[in-house]
């Protein structure tokens, strides 16, 4: 009896081998007949499974499989097909000529050696954590969690999928406050530079420190979008800090950052935020400015210079600098951790991916 022999090395494969008798794979029971068939059952003897015709066609067959590893940690054929969108059943095969199981076995790679080195750091995520960033999600839509659940399988996608990218996620964001825990230093060399190849870092005159609360119309009727804007304005007159509000509401890139524009000289501001900031005095928001595609709600945070034509332009300049100081720690620390998560973390846990 002869067999096709698999490219996985024997300790990497879960399969029938050649053999005579009986041989126990897991809770799997399979004997081999006299008559070159293979008759299969489950610890039941008078229950048996249809015979498998073994003497037909050299051919393995493997039950599963490992397919990579992190710190000698298996990663299996079968785990990997239930991360597909719809969960589905992979041979070695198909594995090696879809695009979609290539992707999903290095997010689960990645997501693995996320969890190594947060076990090395002590460093964990619970439920509760998972459920509050969902709820905040669901809540910046207009969504209650059963409709967001509703709209996440409109879409394919599980509720328990959904949670194990938030928690792969929050576990990132945790590992990354580690990374750049200590600060990034900025020195005045740097600084010199960066203001001289960025002319609007030069800008004269007075400037003024914004930050935006931006909703977008993308997908929202009227009535969301009034809603919406609304909602931040009360929370704006309760009391709450404009950073937070733009934070949990804002759909621009700059949220998470509390909405901060920087520092802008404010002839380099277009008519319409012009004519809504020109008159707010520090810690003062604006009236909605609305345009096609969104309503935006601007706050002053700081003034460099008067309105009346006399400013201070030392001031001004130093407002500059240190805006290109937070511009320059932001570029570095992006860099340091893409550097962290692309290599370091590859370099400190062992990584073995087959396929």
């Amino acid at each position: 009896m002869t067999y096709q022999q698999s490219s996985l090395r024997t300790e990497d494969r879960i399969s029938l081998k050649p053999l005579t008798g009986m041989a126990v794979i897991g809770v799997l029971t399979v004997t081999l007949c006299s008559n070159g068939w293979a008759e299969s059952r489950k610890n039941k003897p008078h229950k048996t499974a249809p015979a498998i015709n073994i003497a037909a066609s050299p051919v393995e067959i493997v039950l599963d499989a490992v397919v990579a590893s992190v710190d000698e940690k298996p990663i299996t054929l079968s785990e990997l097909g239930n991360r597909l969108t719809p969960p589905r059943k992979l041979s070695l095969q198909e594995l090696r000529a879809d695009a979609e199981a290539q992707k999903a076995l290095d997010a689960l790679t990645f997501e693995r050696v996320l969890e190594a080195e947060a076990t090395v750091k002590r460093i964990s995520v619970v439920d509760a954590e998972v459920d509050e960033y969902i709820n905040e999600v669901a809540a910046r839509n207009s969504l209650s969690r059963p409709e967001f659940e509703a709209v996440l399988a409109k879409e394919g996608k599980s509720i328990a999928w959904y949670k194990r990218q938030i928690r792969t996620d929050i576990l990132r964001t945790k590992l990354a406050s580690t990374i750049v825990r200590g600060g990034i230093s900025v020195s005045d060399g740097e600084i010199d530079e960066y203001v001289a190849n960025n002319p609007s870092f030069k800008s004269e005159g007075a400037t003024v420190k914004l930050r935006v609360i931006t909703i977008s119309a993308e997908g929202r009727t009227s009535e969301d979008m009034a809603a919406r804007v609304k909602s931040a304005q009360d929370a704006l007159e309760s009391g709450t800090p404009f950073a937070e509000v733009a934070t949990k509401m804002s759909d621009s890139s700059n949220s998470s950052e509390g909405g901060l524009l920087g520092v802008v000289a404010e002839k380099d501001l277009s008519g319409d935020i012009f004519d809504a900031v020109m008159s707010l005095e520090p810690g003062k928001h604006s009236a909605p400015v609305v345009s096609e595609t969104t309503t935006q709600i601007f706050f002053v945070e700081q003034r460099f210079g008067s309105q009346d034509g006399e400013h201070d332009e030392e001031q001004s300049k130093a407002a500059m600098r240190e805006e290109a100081r937070g511009t320059i720690q932001k570029q570095k620390s992006e860099q340091k951790l893409a550097a962290y998560f692309s290599t370091e973390l590859l370099k400190t846990h062992s990584v073995d991916k087959k396929f």
